[in-house]
């Protein structure tokens, strides 16, 4: 498993459970919790749900949003400051990029 250096602090927190906007490019990771209750139902009707897989695919060129692949199908963008919002685990390297 690649991990990059700005993610080190981040895992040692809870359960090696990190902000999905950490997550390096071509990661994948496993959803495991929504912190925004305003925001959730929102994040859940575009697919971000615990348990769900979620692979950080493409950042726009200045640097917000992130375009994840949920479930390895569906790609979908979000800002920063709604992926912080969303914790996530790694669970395996991804070999390619998208």
């Amino acid at each position: 498993m690649v991990i990059e250096m700005r993610d080190l602090m981040f895992l040692s927190e809870k359960n090696g459970e990190f902000p999905l906007d950490k997550l390096s490019r071509g990661s994948t990771a496993v959803i495991t919790e929504i912190k925004a209750a305003a925001a959730a139902a929102r994040l859940a009707e575009m697919g971000f749900v615990p348990g769900e897989t979620v692979q950080n695919g493409f950042t726009s060129p200045a640097g917000d949003p992130t375009a994840y692949l949920l479930g390895g199908c569906s790609l979908v963008a979000l800002r920063n400051n709604e992926a912080k919002n969303i914790s996530v685990r790694i669970i395996a390297e991804q070999k390619g990029a998208l």
